[in-house]
């Protein structure tokens, strides 16, 4: 490991804050908001090593600090390593029976499973399946910050309407893991860079595949987004084998 405990705790306390915030992290604020028991001084101290290591980035001269590519990485494999959490029972069993209802209609399956997934998610979700794209949450992208910007809204819409583009990045950037996750930056479209794709392949009737996915910003609440795919992929899988 290349940084000490102390650090570790400051990253992953800073990209959690980030995630919440939008906003790039400065030392003042952690240290009142989080209690540290180390002086601000301290704190910048660690950050700037934190910088050094390639975990963070300056944001702006204020010395605001946001996730470098690195850094998102080691966050998503320390949730990965305490485990995701499953989503609360009700509301499992509320997805489980409104999906069993249209379980023998593939295309109402796929719709009515990305609108609990984007609604879990608070991102879009899409399901590639049969070389057409289904979306769902559209319309809550006006509320994400990032998505304010119009050019980063536009990028966003020119990458959900290309299926070839996204069939693509999932066919390549699929994982070992059951839920693969993809920063744009690892992707070979300039475009991508701020965004991140969270994936899982679903297998529907006839057995055929295709993938359900959240697209959003790097900024997104992955411990949310992971348990939401995992839920309705294992879902969909169980109601298509036992019908």
């Amino acid at each position: 490991m290349d940084i000490s405990d102390r650090q570790r705790q400051l990253l992953l306390t800073i990209i959690s804050e980030f995630i919440e915030t939008a906003e790039a992290v400065g030392s003042l604020n952690l240290q009142s908001k989080y209690g540290f028991k180390v002086s601000p001084a301290t704190i910048r101290n660690e950050m700037a090593e934190l910088v050094s290591t390639g975990y963070l980035l300056n944001r702006n001269a204020s010395g605001g600090r946001v996730p470098t590519l690195k850094g998102w990485r080691y966050f998503i494999q320390d949730l990965r390593e305490k485990g995701i959490e499953d989503i609360d029972v009700l509301t499992q069993e509320e997805i489980k029976n409104e999906l069993n209802k249209i379980k023998f209609d593939k295309y109402q399956l796929l719709r009515k499973t990305i609108g609990f997934l984007a609604s879990l998610a608070n991102n879009p979700a899409i399901a590639l399946v049969d070389g057409e794209i289904f979306y769902a949450g559209l319309a809550g992208m006006v509320n994400i910050p990032e998505f304010k910007n119009t050019a980063n809204l536009q990028k966003m819409l020119e990458i959900l309407e290309d299926y070839y583009a996204l069939s693509e990045i999932m066919n390549d950037g699929k994982s070992e893991e059951d839920l693969s996750i993809l920063f744009g930056e690892e992707t070979d479209g300039s475009g991508y860079k701020d965004f991140t794709v969270v994936f899982t392949e679903i297998r529907l009737h006839d057995k055929k595949r295709g993938y359900i996915a959240v697209i959003g910003p790097n900024r997104m609440r992955y411990n949310q987004v992971l348990a939401a795919i995992k839920y309705l992929s294992q879902t969909v899988k169980y109601l298509v084998q036992n019908w």
